[in-house]
């Protein structure tokens, strides 16, 4: 009883407009889970009062994996406590937050390979080996 009771006091002292988010993030996984369908939230589109950014991290918590990419400039992924929720940031070069997401998929879509990207990785690959099995084997000591 004590949790409930926690997590109602907690839920009473969160502003509107973040219940209103968090509706919007279990409307996003009732998608996901029923419809496959993944979705966004543009955390820089909202009108975020001082501190409600930090509240909002604070309620979905921080899950096992975090994600770090560097290209023209760092992106962080955060999976939260709640599956299929991840809490996605891309930074420039000079380190300013240029997008912020709240993304609710199975994988955020900036770590999904492309799919040429994969037949042009398979060809490399493919190309690699017929040069090996020219030459011999590159493990093999001579």
């Amino acid at each position: 009883m004590k949790m409930q009771h926690d997590r109602a006091c907690a839920t009473a002292a969160l502003p509107p407009s973040l219940l209103a988010l968090l509706h919007e993030i279990a409307d996003l996984q009732e998608r996901l889970a029923t419809r496959d369908e993944p979705g966004a939230i543009d955390l820089r589109a909202l009108p975020l009062l001082p501190g409600e950014r930090e509240a909002l991290r604070s309620v979905l918590g921080q899950g096992e994996v975090t994600v770090r990419l560097d290209a023209l400039g760092e992106s962080e992924i955060h999976e939260t406590r709640l599956a299929g929720v991840w809490w996605v940031r891309h930074a420039d070069r000079e380190g300013e937050t240029v997008a912020e997401f709240i993304e609710v998929a199975t994988v955020p879509a900036i770590l999904h390979s492309d799919r040429r990207d994969v037949e042009n990785a398979c060809h490399v690959l493919r190309e690699q080996l017929r040069e090996w099995a020219g030459s011999g084997n590159p493990g093999e000591e001579s």
